[in-house]
Formats: structure tokens, sequence, C-alpha cells
């Protein structure tokens, strides 16, 4: 069976640390414990983790449970009295009005030599493109996203906000939990064939490291 990682392993590969900034922090749902739960993971892996996001709601929730640095605040306005090692963004760049104001503000935080790991859906992938073929002209299952990138589009946003590409990859980002029929048919499929399909179709996440011009 063809083995998929977490997209939150992934991540924390890139990370550097000991001072982390999560954006978008407490994800769709809160999932203390679970593996799939970004911030949680980067709690367990790095001493000084700080963490932002615009639901109010769910920092309020994350702080009644015993989550301390955690903030309401906007990705595209943010304003921090500190600087980070690292600074992470899974599946939110996607979501937002003005994904350039955020790669701005980010880069605005981080230390000399610092980085920006970002996670975002790929379009191009055999997961999405089916997607959209079956259900167009509702060509994406989230009605939040606002927009798709690709890496060509990334480079261009990433170096009109100061950045430039220190790495990037396609990845599995695949769930064993969703209840829903048709995914997981799809991703018992992926686990026992994907190693025979290429990477660009098998891969429907991408992810990016930045650092500075």
């Amino acid at each position: 069976m063809f083995s998929i990682s977490t997209r939150t392993e992934q991540i924390i590969k890139h990370v550097k640390g000991p001072n982390v900034l999560d954006i978008g922090c407490t994800g769709h749902i809160i999932e203390v414990n679970s593996p799939y739960w970004l911030h949680g993971q980067l709690r367990q892996k790095f001493s000084n983790v700080v963490g932002i996001d615009i639901n109010a709601s769910n920092v309020k929730r994350l702080k009644e449970i015993g989550y301390d640095n955690v903030y309401v605040a906007s990705a595209e306005s943010f304003e921090l009295q500190q600087q980070f090692d690292t600074i992470v963004a899974g599946e939110l760049i996607e979501h937002l009005s003005n994904p350039g104001l955020f790669l701005q503000q980010a880069r605005k935080h981080l230390v000399p030599n610092g980085r920006i790991v970002i996670t975002t859906p790929y379009p191009f992938s055999l997961a999405y493109t089916l997607y959209a073929l079956i259900n167009f002209p509702r060509t994406c299952s989230n009605l939040e996203h606002t927009c798709w990138f690709c890496p060509q589009t990334m480079k261009s946003i990433a170096e009109r906000a100061g950045l430039k590409i220190l790495y990037w990859d396609l990845i599995e980002d695949y769930r064993f939990d969703n209840p829903a029929k048709r995914y997981n048919l799809f991703v018992r499929f992926i686990s026992l064939f994907g190693r025979f399909l290429p990477k660009r179709l098998r891969c429907n996440t991408m992810i990016f490291v930045f650092e500075k011009i």
C-alpha cells in the first residue's frame, strides 16, 4: 500500500525554531491531539509558538482549553511586537481577499534568514480535476476559497512581496477519517495505486518555503 504522510508532517520538516508564528492557527476546526492539527503539533515541537486567527470564537475556545499566545488578527494586517524564525500558514492563502498583503505582512515579521512555510491546494491534481469535471461550474469544494495558485503564480506573487522560493514540492494531503463516501473511495484508490501515478496527478497540495530577497 502506498504510504501517505500528513500535511502537518511535511510542513514541520521545514520549520526552524524556536520562535514560530502559526497564521490561521485554529484551522477549520480545533482538533486537539489530532496529528492533522498543525498548531498542536507545532506546540509539541517548538518552545515558543504564537498563533493568530481571524475566527474569534475559535481563538476564545483555544484559550479556554489552556492554549496561550493565541490572538484574534487578520493575516493581511496583523502587527505583532516580535519577529519569528519561521512563519507557517497551512491552507490559508487561498482563503484571503489579498494574498499579496499577507505575504508582505509576514515578511515584516521575519528575523534575518527567517522563512515562511505555506501549503495550498494544487488545482491540477487528479483529485481536484475530477471534482471540477464532475461538479462544473462549482469547480471548488470549499466555498470559502477565493483563488487557486500554481507554482508560477506563487513565484510571481512572492517576488512582488520581496520574497523568493527557497524550496517547493508537491505533497499528498489526504485524510482517512473523512466521512464522505466519494472522498474515502478516492483516498483508498490513491493509497493502493498512487505509486503508479505521476506525482503531478497523485499529489493534491503544494508546499512552498520562502525567504527574503
